[in-house]
């Protein structure tokens, strides 16, 4: 068998710049007639993620490469530890080459010390793909995409993305206090690590185990008006669906950000601005 070409990344959010990353790998493995291969370097000490290894190793798989694993190491820029990184995926994978995304004006093999010289020595290949750039001449990144998220710039996010952000967890009980007032929310349960973006309400689309998709208005944030130092919560308020979804899966993509956060003067007050998010939410969702 063909030793594989492999794609190697971080992959966080696997935006725009990375799908163009794999798809340079992918040009390159079917003009040789290697096998694809898509590593992510799961750096164990990382904050707030955009998604989860399991995710990132899924996005790569349907992207088109053969098969997709986590090598972890504390810090991937770091030298030892990006140096027994490269070392393990040459030992476990022998690769023909390994494809990775560079700044114009830093290799690649800067931000991962000892790469070539592992390379060299186990007769492996390197190519640097120059990271994609958004319209302004301005880099795409996984940071930024977190710093536009962080201050509620979903459209920002998306664009860079190229797809729509999504929180996925499974659906729990709350307080059961959005019933009460006929606002019922499904709450997600959502990876400690996980990144939400800024507290406020939000125009969203959700998709449910079946399939079904419908129009949400979500909610993150502390809930004020109720809760004395509450605990961010992502619930979301699926338009015309009264159904049981408690234990199920909710994928939950972001459109637009609607409102910030606030603190109601009684709870009659909060039901009323409720009622205004859910027809603006409806309006902004009708196409």
């Amino acid at each position: 068998m063909r030793r594989p070409i492999v794609v190697l990344g971080e992959f966080d959010g696997f935006h725009i710049g990375h799908r163009q990353l794999v798809h340079h790998a992918s040009l390159l493995a079917r003009r040789f007639r290697h096998p694809l291969v898509g590593v992510v370097l799961d750096d164990g000490t990382a904050g707030q993620l955009l998604n989860g290894i399991d995710e990132r190793c899924w996005v790569l798989m349907a992207s088109g490469v053969s098969s997709a694993l986590a090598v972890t190491v504390d810090a991937p820029g770091s030298g030892e530890a990006g140096s027994l990184a490269i070392a393990e995926i040459i030992e476990r994978l022998h690769p023909e080459t390994i494809v990775m995304s560079c700044l114009p004006d830093d290799p690649a093999s800067a931000r991962y010390p000892y790469l070539r010289d592992e390379c060299e020595r186990h007769n492996v290949g390197v190519i640097e793909v120059p990271r994609w750039s958004d319209p302004d001449g301005r880099l795409i990144s996984s940071a930024r995409i977190r710093s536009a998220l962080a201050v509620g710039d979903i459209a920002r996010a998306n664009d860079w993305l190229g797809r729509t952000f999504t929180l996925s967890g499974t659906v729990v009980y709350g307080s059961g206090l959005g019933r009460t007032i006929r606002f019922p929310t499904a709450n997600l349960e959502l990876p400690q690590n996980r990144l939400v973006p800024m507290n406020g309400v939000y125009a969203a689309i959700a998709l449910m185990d079946d399939g079904e998709e419908r129009r949400a208005a979500v909610n993150i944030g502390v809930r004020p008006t109720v809760e004395q130092d509450g605990k961010v919560l992502v619930e979301a308020h699926l338009l015309d669906f009264d159904g049981d979804i408690y234990g199920t899966r909710l994928h939950v993509g972001f459109r637009r950000w609607l409102r910030h956060e606030q603190r109601f003067a009684s709870v009659d007050e909060l039901i009323t601005q409720l009622g205004s998010d859910v027809q603006q939410a409806r309006m902004l969702l009708r196409n």
